[in-house]
């Protein structure tokens, strides 16, 4: 039944609380086309250490990021669509992760 069915948990805020750098658990799902078990990170800049987002004080927040990040939206576009939604957008971002 697992594998027919896609269980997800993740958190709300990161580090210094935003919009970057959610944890996201997913279990089930391979029958769906979910692989799980493995570690991802998606964007591009902070590949060493994604911890804090990048962000080691509070003038650090208050900046302009210095990493690329991809929008959270994207996994879910990925998620809806293996689950047989018709969407290509989710949260105004369009488009999928490769590689969930």
């Amino acid at each position: 039944m697992l594998d027919n069915t896609l269980a997800m948990h993740g958190s709300a805020s990161s580090s210094f609380h935003l919009s970057r750098n959610y944890p996201i658990i997913s279990a089930g799902g391979k029958n769906l086309g979910f692989t799980n078990g493995r570690y991802l990170k998606f964007g591009k800049g902070n590949e060493d250490n994604q911890a804090g987002a990048g962000i080691d004080s509070d003038a650090g927040w208050q900046s302009k990021p210095e990493v690329e990040e991809l929008p959270l939206s994207k996994f879910f576009v990925t998620v809806l669509q293996r689950l047989g939604m018709e969407t290509d957008s989710f949260g105004g971002q369009t488009g999928t992760l490769s590689g969930v």
